[in-house]
Order: structure tokens, then C-alpha cells, then sequence
């Protein structure tokens, strides 16, 4: 579904994908391992919990068929949790996601749609929406991503997040895209942003008593290693600590 020529690579450190390596401790040890077929992504073997834990011995399949790919996240205990996507032109269209294979427990679905120079989701949690919108430059690199949060219809939280300090490598990010959100937004662009800063204000409404409270600051960097070529290495041997 993805172009042959888009990079394949085979393991990748937690702290340079979507574990944050500014202010986090580098774990030689924690890598996911990718395998791939008819130059798609098949399986993943690692993966961050949510409680940002990597859990080294689970594995994430993906299954392809015409304008659908499907992602399950198999876990130790035998139970997993699958992700549906229906595909257009090679790219999202919609998402769902259920819980151990049961249709009728629907957890969040996304919309997804398409303009020259950004990308706008919708995704529902419940009561929760979140309208996203990803905006490109004209090296259609990611430059800033705008996501507005409602809970119960009413405007929530606002948060804007601009992306800097972009190399000239390929993106290896490319095929992992269906993996997480983090991936997903890192493999947006043509190269590789190593900067992001976000400012998110909860906004005035009945449910917290129209308060008003200041922003709130999160900042992410990330030193990327290159090889002879100047493209990125996700996995590399690193001294054990």
C-alpha cells in the first residue's frame, strides 16, 4: 500500500521514537522489532503502554486486504485489542477501534479527510471529541497541529503544537505510521522534525464554572544519529548500562 522506496527499518529505540529522549533515560534494552511483507508493515514485536511503560515481549499484527488494513494488539494474557482501518488512495479514511474483536463495544472512531497543505481529524471517545488539523509547508514538512477538544458538545481545551528543527533525511517513519499517534505524526512529513513545543488553555465553559486558567507548556527534542549517507538511525549499538 506504500511505496517501495520509503525506508524499512528493522528495530528502533523507544527513547527516539515515541518515548521523548529530552529529560528521559536512554535503555539500550528497549527497541520494538519490525518484520515486514510485500513491503508493508506485518508485525511489531514491543510496545509502550499506557502508562508509558515499554512492554518488550507483546506483538502488534497488521493485515491488509483492497482499502482496509487492520491492526491487533495481541497481549500476554491472550486478550487483544484491534484497530480497523478503511483506506483511500493509500491513506486513512476511517478508523475504528474495538475491544477483543466484539463489534458492538466501539471505542473511538476517526474521520479522517485531505487538503493540499493539511490534514483534519475527527475522533470520538465517548463524550469526547477532538477536531485535529495538521498543516505543511511547501516541503510538506509538518509545521503545526491545532487540536480543539470538546466534552459534552461544549469547547473544552485548545492546543496548538509547532514543529521545528527539521533535517534533510529521509523519513523512516514512513511505514510505521499505523502503529500509535506518535508514529502517525512523525511519519506526516518528508524529513524529520526534532523540535516540537505545545501551549494548551482549557477554555470557559458551565462544567468547570467558567474559569479561566493559564496555559499549560510541554516541550519534546530529540538527537537524532545519522549514517554515512545522512540518513536516520533509529537502532544502533549502544553502550549497556
Amino acid at each position: 500500500m506504500i511505496q517501495e522506496t520509503e525506508l524499512q527499518p528493522e528495530k528502533a529505540y523507544v527513547f527516539l521514537t515515541d518515548g521523548v529522549e529530552f529529560g528521559a533515560s536512554i535503555f539500550p534494552d528497549k527497541y520494538y522489532q519490525f518484520s515486514y511483507e510485500n513491503g508493508n508493515l506485518k508485525s511489531v514485536i514491543g510496545r509502550l503502554s499506557s502508562n508509558n511503560q515499554f512492554v518488550p515481549n507483546v506483538t502488534t499484527l497488521l493485515s491488509y486486504s483492497p482499502n482496509k488494513v487492520v491492526v491487533d494488539y495481541m497481549e500476554s494474557m491472550g486478550s487483544y485489542t484491534t484497530i480497523s482501518y478503511s483506506m483511500e488512495n493509500n491513506r486513512p479514511k476511517k478508523a475504528e477501534q474495538y475491544f477483543n474483536g466484539d463489534t458492538s463495544y466501539l471505542f473511538f472512531s476517526k474521520t479522517y479527510s485531505y487538503e493540499q497543505d493539511k490534514i483534519k481529524i475527527y475522533t470520538k471517545r465517548g463524550s469526547i471529541e477532538y477536531y485535529t488539523t495538521y498543516y505543511f509547508d511547501t516541503k510538506n514538512n509538518l509545521i503545526k497541529k491545532e487540536v480543539l477538544e470538546k466534552t459534552g458538545g461544549m469547547d473544552n481545551k485548545f492546543t496548538t503544537t509547532a514543529y521545528s528543527d527539521f533535517d534533510n533525511a529521509k523519513n523512516p517513519f514512513k511505514k510505521l505510521y499505523l502503529i500509535n499517534d506518535d508514529f502517525y505524526e512523525k511519519s506526516l512529513s518528508a524529513n524529520n522534525f526534532r523540535a516540537k513545543e505545545s501551549v494548551s488553555q482549557y477554555l470557559p465553559n458551565p462544567a468547570n464554572g467558567n474559569m479561566t486558567y493559564p496555559p499549560g507548556h510541554s516541550s519534546s527534542q530529540w538527537t537524532y544519529h545519522y549514517d554515512a549517507n545522512g540518513q536516520v538511525l533509529l537502532y544502533f549499538p549502544l553502550p549497556v548500562q
